[in-house]
């Protein structure tokens, strides 16, 4: 649901900029500066969210996470249940928005195609700038990119020709499909059919000064648009003359005193507007679907490591937090190590990040000869040769009580046996030529022990992998030495998993990191629908390489838990370690 939550965003940066138009530039007569603010409005609200600024996001202490998944079959109760494929909300939002685009779609194409079919009437190319089409028996005026159309029974053709060729000369239509087309996208906010009504208006602001402009006054001209209110509408997707519900408006601005040069100034009301919804973005939102970093993180810290290298010794402060990180290796390169332990076996894997971004997966038991080379040479990381045990090893045990040196004892071997006698040696029987020799009957060959097939796969080993990969052990948490078990319940319909809730937590930010990540696995599991348990261990360990103790688990959605009869999936485990500084 990914791009639901961008929709949702785009929307919200679009009613900011809308609402900076109504407070500061409405009443501006500058309308072409105007119409600019409400286009790039529209473009910029969506691109602001996949940008973001990765200098403002806190820097967390940099720590190694082993993911442990036991291998154990996951217990099923007693009583079975087969949940039939029901219609979730999720689903519910995503029918309506569909069907909401579906409709307007729909009668955007019904518009554009009664326009086409009025151009196929008789009309003139005047002066090779627009095409006029008369309307027979109607008293209509109204434009659409270079057509023109205008009802027999029109007064004062002069007048509203020269109206209508502003919209034609400024490209006023592209403005209008182009809101058409982000109404259908965002149908469901009210502010976008504000905002086209308030981008149709400064159009006809535009077109009323220019028309003004060539008439012997603007009192007169408004005279014209008093006597003439009554006209027909056009299309909405055309600029109508004849438009009762402007008029007020039109002939306020008309004859409104200018707008001075400083009041231009008020349109860097924008470069603030801009800058807080990009600190929003990065701050606010926790998302997955940026895809610019203005300032990334990595790169501060790189020239801060830059310049303590060239610096002199004995001026040089530099903040250990930011440069001892241990996950930015030698050569300056940003990685994430990720340990398993999957069926008794240790494997590490490793995530490189490029300069540009781009992320590179390695696993230490898949990784070729060439790539662990490239890895150390191109990157500076090796593989820990470390291995991973689903409990601490025990202690060494304890040295005796007395310091004293312990007794040596002589212990007297018995002597090697003698060396066998050559002459005893029995020789080989003589072989007689020309008596048969019966061989001996071959002894049956000892059957080969067929190795038992492998188990068959885990249907869930993506969501586990995937679990395991996006966790981040939240950095309160880690301050406030917190660990402990959280199990999440949810229903899967068709492979997909729905309606997550929390059964029992331990954190607020342990569960709500936990519910990010389980709601963001956008899988396919092959597995019959049904409702399960997860079970996620978040376990952290002290220096003294202890883990601290567990905080009891609270316990959430009870009745749901007791009313339907689940499935217990494998248990992960996030082991969290503290970071180690270079020194």
């Amino acid at each position: 649901m990914n791009w639901l939550y961008y929709l949702l965003e785009a929307n919200l940066y679009l009613c900011v900029f809308y609402a900076g138009y109504c407070l500061f530039l409405n009443k501006e007569t500058h309308y072409t500066l105007n119409r600019i603010y409400l286009l790039l409005s529209c473009v910029i609200s969506f691109v602001l969210p996949v940008v973001q600024i990765g200098w403002l996001k806190p820097v967390e202490t940099a720590t190694k996470t082993i993911v442990i998944i036991p291998q154990t079959a996951y217990q099923t109760t007693v009583q079975k249940l087969t949940v039939q494929p029901t219609l979730t909300f999720n689903d519910i939002l995503v029918y309506a928005y569909i069907l909401g685009t579906i409709v307007l779609t729909t009668v955007l194409f019904i518009r554009l195609y009664q326009l086409v079919k009025l151009t196929k009437a008789t009309k003139t190319l005047v002066n090779d700038k627009y095409k006029l089409i008369n309307i027979e028996g109607s008293n209509t005026a109204f434009s659409f990119f270079n057509y023109l159309f205008i009802g027999t029974k029109t007064q004062a053709n002069n007048i509203i020709i020269r109206h209508e060729l502003v919209h034609i000369r400024q490209k006023h239509s592209v403005d209008i499909v182009f809101l058409e087309l982000i109404k259908i996208i965002n149908w469901f906010n009210p502010l976008v059919y504000l905002l086209q009504i308030s981008l149709k208006t400064i159009h006809e602001y535009i077109a009323d000064e220019q028309t003004a402009a060539q008439e012997s006054d603007a009192l007169s001209y408004s005279s014209f648009l008093v006597s003439n209110a009554y006209g027909l509408n056009g299309s909405p997707l055309a600029h109508s003359f004849f438009n009762y519900n402007l008029l007020k408006k039109r002939i306020i601005m008309l004859n409104q005193k200018r707008s001075g040069k400083l009041a231009r100034l008020k349109y860097l009301v924008a470069v603030p507007i801009c800058a807080g919804l990009l600190c929003a973005s990065t701050l606010v939102f926790s998302k997955t679907y940026v895809f610019f970093d203005l300032m990334p993180q990595q790169e501060i810290v790189n020239k801060k490591v830059a310049n303590t290298h060239t610096a002199p010794a004995d001026t040089v402060k530099v903040d250990p937090v930011r440069i001892k990180k241990a996950d930015v290796t030698a050569k300056g390169f940003k990685y994430e190590e990720t340990g398993y332990l999957v069926n008794k076996k240790t494997d590490f894997r490793v995530i490189i990040t490029e300069k540009n971004g781009e992320q590179k997966e390695y696993y230490k038991s898949k990784a070729t000869p060439e790539e662990l080379a490239t890895l150390k040479t191109k990157y500076g990381y090796t593989f820990p040769k470390m291995l991973i045990y689903p409990k601490l090893p025990p202690p060494p045990p304890a040295p005796p009580a007395n310091s004293k040196k312990p007794k040596v004892i002589d212990v007297k071997l018995p002597p090697p046996p003698p060396p066998a006698n050559p002459e005893k040696i029995k020789k080989a029987p003589k072989v007689i030529e020309g008596s048969p020799v019966t061989p001996k009957a071959p002894t049956p060959a000892v059957a080969e022990r067929v190795p038992p097939p492998p188990p068959p796969a885990d249907p869930f080993q993506t969501l586990y992998m995937y679990v395991a990969k996006h966790t981040r052990y939240p950095s309160k948490a880690r301050e406030n030495h917190i660990s402990g078990k959280v199990t999440l319940n949810f229903n899967i319909i068709n492979g997909k998993i729905s309606e997550v809730a929390l059964a029992e937590g331990v954190d607020q930010d342990i569960d709500n990191e936990i519910l990010r990540v389980v709601n963001n696995f956008d899988g396919n599991l092959g597995i019959k629908s049904g409702h399960y348990n997860l079970p996620i261990s978040m376990a952290l360990v002290a220096d003294n390489d202890n883990y601290y103790p567990p905080v009891p688990s609270k316990q959430y959605d009870q009745a749901m838990a007791s009313t339907k009869a689940s499935t217990t999936l494998r248990e992960v485990i996030v082991v969290g370690y503290p970071a180690k500084e270079n020194k």
